[in-house]
């Protein structure tokens, strides 16, 4: 697998073509509508003989999406022409610039509508930003929040959660 890869041109795709594989697990990491993005996100793992690192897998733009919210494994390829056609008729979306991604997991076939697919393998930590696309870090309240806040985040946790 090649530590980092942007595919979004027409010969780098062909119908059934595997593009991505992975034995680890992913998350859907964060889903942008406003810039339809869908990330996929493998954290770093700590298993002996592995390097820590994390893997994240984009997918941009995205029109149409069926996706679960975690894969143990997966492989990502582009679909065959009767999916491609049969996808592209449910969603009502129209060929003209869209690819369809087909993500299979175990038994699973899910998908991703989308012009382009990339990832990248990096040594960051499991809550960095991705350093393929835009994200508030909102797993991080202290991203997000001043540090200089008149009462301590547990407070706010606290008063949020029901009685």
């Amino acid at each position: 697998m090649q530590s980092r890869a942007w595919l979004k041109q027409d010969h780098q795709f062909a119908p059934g073509k595997e593009l991505f594989r992975s034995e680890r697990r992913f998350v859907v990491w964060a889903y942008a509508l406003s810039h339809s993005q869908l990330l996929l996100r493998a954290e770093q793992t700590p298993r002996a003989g592995h390097r820590r690192s994390h893997i994240d897998l984009l997918f941009k733009p995205v029109d149409a999406l069926k996706t679960r919210m975690d894969y143990d494994g997966l492989a990502v390829r582009c679909a065959t022409t009767e999916e491609h056609e049969r996808i592209l008729r449910e969603t009502g979306h129209s060929a003209a610039y869209n690819r369809v991604f087909i993500i299979e997991s175990g038994e699973s076939l899910d998908y991703v509508v989308a012009r382009a697919v990339g990832w990248q393998e990096d040594d960051g930590e499991n809550h960095d930003p991705s350093a393929l696309a835009f994200f508030v870090g909102a797993t991080d309240p202290t991203r997000l929040l001043p540090s200089d806040l008149p009462i301590p985040w547990s407070a706010i946790q606290a008063a949020q959660m029901p009685d």
